[in-house]
């Protein structure tokens, strides 16, 4: 069970890093600064939902292996790395993310006076999204890394 939490956080972070470091990148760079935005807005509920899941499937793995008898009184860490990942993404799911649809919507359609306020708000949600995914992405690797060292 311990090995299917490895693998659902695994494939998370691949699907994290595929998105910040290839999807998100070609959007820009091939289509209008609008169109890749719109792009990467209609992924992102997507990517958050795949989140969720791959979290849910880890947690379950870790307590399946806790029930199994296979859980030391030391699995506990693990067990906060993937609370803690799964609590960030619905939190940039749920409250960041739409925040961040409605700043973007505000923009294209405040008056010309309207527009640097509407900018400066979707900047700072575009930021703390960043440092959101960043942090699932940290916690992750740690993740990844207690259960190679756990199986040496």
């Amino acid at each position: 069970m311990r090995n299917l939490a490895g693998m659902a956080v695994t494939l998370w972070l691949g699907v994290m890093a595929f998105f910040a470091f290839v999807v998100a990148p070609a959007a820009f760079a091939t289509l209008e600064r609008e169109a890749a935005g719109r792009f990467v807005g209609a992924v992102f509920p997507r990517y958050y939902a795949a989140g969720m899941v791959l979290g849910l499937v880890a947690l379950a793995g870790l307590a399946g292996s806790r029930l199994l008898g296979g859980g030391r009184p030391s699995d506990w860490l693990p067990l906060l790395l993937v609370v803690v990942m799964l609590a960030l993404t619905f939190y940039a799911w749920v409250v960041v993310l739409p925040a961040a649809h409605a700043a973007r919507e505000a923009m294209r359609r405040a008056p010309a006076e309207g527009v640097a306020a509407a900018a400066e708000r979707f900047a700072g949600l575009h930021r703390r999204s960043g440092i959101l995914n960043a942090a699932v992405m940290l916690a992750g690797v740690v993740f990844v890394a207690l259960q190679a060292a756990r199986r040496r």
